[in-house]
């Protein structure tokens, strides 16, 4: 009888210890930030290659987005999240965090803040130090460019979560600033105009970038267990909503090539999310990419 409790105990235990890093978009707890048809759950196109991890973002015990994470490049492919119309208060002190089930999978499936030593065994991803020196080779200072962008968060913990280094790829601050002031924020308030989201009608948004030629070089203690040549600079920004409203699907999508470090171009595309499908298949094929990349499925294509 003490046993049967014990294996009782042992199996409640294990399902409240749930993995950060899944198999499955469809089939896992995040499945909520996936747009659905009808009752099957579609997710954007998912690499193949060990480098793309599938991550919920877990933060204070709570799943609050999902991340395609290339753990070659340390840059999100994409995030998948729900904007409610709901706006959290401003912003408070936050800590900057990692992942630690990219580096050991029997690790806290909780992000969390890593400082001094712990640094230096962070390989699969960035690092508040790679960052904070990314100009030490061309003096190019390089921001953490936000994919899941704070201001669509409905609280201040998912708000919070949100600064992780799997969910930031390197901008410049003038092509940060360009898409905070020219997509993020008039995206939402038109989204809040077009789709009058709610918590049970929100609208679904997905965010992601295109892996250029440029890196942020890093360094580690033991630098051949590093991959790849350190952080990718992304070559684009991209970003696609859609939303029912009034019987209706609404969408949209927004590319944007983010600016050399040496002139100051800044090109920005507004689109169909068909047409965002069909040029993301266009710079996706230097990966792993067999078919065409679509952001919803075959849903939201005008």
């Amino acid at each position: 009888m003490k046993l049967l409790a014990l294996v009782l105990l042992i199996s409640d235990f294990s399902s409240l210890t749930l993995m950060e890093v899944v198999n499955d978009f469809s089939k896992s707890k995040c499945s909520e930030f996936f747009i659905k048809n009808q009752n099957h759950i579609i997710t954007p196109t998912v690499f193949k290659g060990n480098q793309y991890k599938r991550i919920c973002q877990r933060w204070e015990n709570e799943y609050r987005f999902a991340t395609l994470y290339d753990t070659k490049n340390r840059i999100p492919i994409y995030s998948a999240y729900k904007y409610t119309g709901i706006n959290a208060p401003p912003r408070k002190y936050v800590t900057w965090k990692n992942e630690p089930q990219l580096e050991n999978p029997s690790d806290t499936a909780n992000m969390k803040e890593i400082k001094g030593d712990e640094i230096d065994v962070y390989y699969n991803q960035a690092v508040n130090r790679d960052y904070a020196e990314s100009n030490t080779i061309n003096d190019i200072k390089y921001t953490r460019g936000h994919v899941f962008p704070r201001q669509y968060a409905a609280d201040e913990d998912q708000a919070d979560s949100t600064f992780t280094f799997t969910n930031v790829a390197p901008q410049t601050q003038h092509s940060n600033q360009k898409w905070a002031e020219q997509v993020e924020t008039p995206m939402k308030d038109e989204i809040q105009s077009v789709c009058q989201p709610n918590n049970n009608n929100p609208t679904y948004i997905v965010t992601g970038v295109v892996p250029g030629n440029k890196w942020i070089p890093i360094k580690r203690k033991d630098n051949n267990k590093v991959k790849g040549e350190g952080v990718n600079i992304p070559s684009y920004y991209w970003t696609a909503y859609c939303c029912v409203h009034k019987n209706e699907r609404i969408s949209k999508g927004f590319l944007s090539l983010q600016n050399q470090p040496d002139d100051r171009t800044y090109e920005l595309s507004e689109m169909s999310v068909n047409i965002l499908n069909g040029r993301l298949t266009e710079l996706y094929e230097g990966s792993l990419l067999k078919n065409f990349f679509n952001v919803f499925g075959d849903l939201c294509l005008t």
